[in-house]
Parts: structure tokens; sequence; C-alpha cells
């Protein structure tokens, strides 16, 4: 799929306002909520929730049961050991939960990864094709989820959960690449490749160092995605303390 052609730009069309409308949605609900405008508010927030989780959920069954069919299953490619996979599997959580560790799993592989693809679409089937909705699906569940939880529950990572998630990530990392090396797969776009089908990965490197490239970017990406906070509130509360104290009169 070419960047910004009309297959890319009629995908955008679709998935992003259902995500910019959920947010808007669920943040009118809570605020009349708050100031007792509509004192069923939240309710309707709780069910938007329930309901954007029941759907990650059957998402998440087809794509499983679209990959294990005979027809096309391969072990180099369809198990759901992606990043997107894994981040679509803990979304519902996101919902279901308070659970900050999914949250934060979602938030930072959300948000800092799985906008990617809708930059960069790693996609060749056109929409007719069942591929072609799992995959803007999926990463719709993702990054709606993600970004659900930021602008209408107001999540905000710790410092804690930062390194929890790198620390996540990089096992995570470490063990597809072992495993790439052991049935020539390239699982996360950790291994070695393929020559013939190369990805935007290919564009920081030989492999193995292209890995370290790779992960010394997503870090970065997440302490960015963590920093943005703190500075956010500091400058808050510097723009709410008064310019110039008042001179007492001699």
């Amino acid at each position: 799929m070419r960047p910004l052609g009309p297959e890319h730009l009629g995908a955008l069309a679709w998935t992003l306002p259902l995500v910019v409308g959920s947010c808007w949605l669920g943040r009118r609900w809570l605020a009349r909520a708050r100031d007792g405008r509509d004192p069923g508010g939240a309710r309707k927030e709780r069910a938007l929730s329930v309901s954007w989780a029941i759907g990650v959920i059957g998402i998440n069954i087809a794509s499983v049961v679209y990959w294990i069919m005979p027809a096309r299953y391969d072990l180099k490619v369809s198990l759901p050991l992606q990043l997107c996979d894994l981040a679509c599997l803990m979304a519902p959580l996101v919902f279901l939960t308070r659970w900050r560790l999914p949250r934060a799993l979602v938030y930072f592989w959300g948000i800092g990864l799985s906008t990617q693809a809708f930059l960069t679409p790693t996609l060749n089937e056109p929409p007719p094709s069942a591929r072609y909705w799992l995959f803007w699906l999926v990463h719709l569940a993702i990054v709606g989820s993600a970004v659900y939880d930021l602008v209408v529950r107001r999540f905000r990572p710790t410092g804690r959960e930062l390194l929890w998630v790198v620390g996540v990530s990089i096992t995570w990392a470490g063990l597809m690449v072992w495993l790439n090396e052991a049935i020539g797969s390239n699982y996360g776009y950790v291994g070695r490749g393929d020559p013939d089908s190369p990805t935007i990965v290919d564009l920081l490197g030989p492999w193995p160092a292209r890995v370290f490239v790779m992960a010394a970017i997503g870090i970065a990406a997440f302490v960015c995605l963590w920093g943005v906070w703190p500075l956010w509130a500091r400058l808050r509360r510097g723009s709410a303390t008064p310019g110039h104290a008042r001179l007492h009169p001699e």
C-alpha cells in the first residue's frame, strides 16, 4: 500500500473518525456527569468502554482464527507474537479493569509504535481482502484504545511504569531474536528479514546491528512519551503562578 495513496487515505477516512468520535463522546459524557448536567453520563461512558472492549475481543478472535486456518497457517508468520498482536490482546483490559500495567503497555506500544502503521502501512492487500480489514481493525483497536485511555480516562504513565515497559520490550525482543534464528522467521522485524520483501527497518542498517538501533529508537520514543507529562505539569504550574509579587508600600 503506497503511503498517502488512495487506499491509504481511504483507510484513514474511516479509522480516525472512529477514534475521534469515541474520545469526544467519552469526554463529553464524563464532563456532563461531573458538573451534574447528566447524572447518567458516567454510565454511558462505561457502556461505551465495555462495547469497545467487546469489539476488540472480537477482533482478536477473528485475527487468530484467520492466521491458524490450515490454508494459510505458517509457523513463521501465524503466531500472535508481533507487538501489535500482544498490544491488541492487552487492549480489552484497558476498559474492563483498572490495572495500570496493561494500560502502560497499550499506551507505550500503541502510541509509541503501532501508530507507525497509520503512517507507513506494511500492507499489499486491497480493501476487499480479509487481511486488509484485519490489519486496520487490529491497529485501530490498539491505537484507539491507547488514545481513549489517554484523552478520556487521563492515563499518565509513571517513571516506574516506563522502566517496566522498557524491560518487557527488551525481553520480548530478545526472545524474538532467538525464535527468528531458530525457525527462520521475522517476528517483531528483529530477524534477518527477507531480501525479496524489504521493510522500512532495512533502512536502519544490516542485521543484527539494526536491532540495537531499533531498540534505541523505541526506548527514546518511550522516554519522550513519559517525559512529556511531567514537563506539561511543570509548565501548567508555572503558568498558574503570579508573574510578579505586589510591592509593599513604603
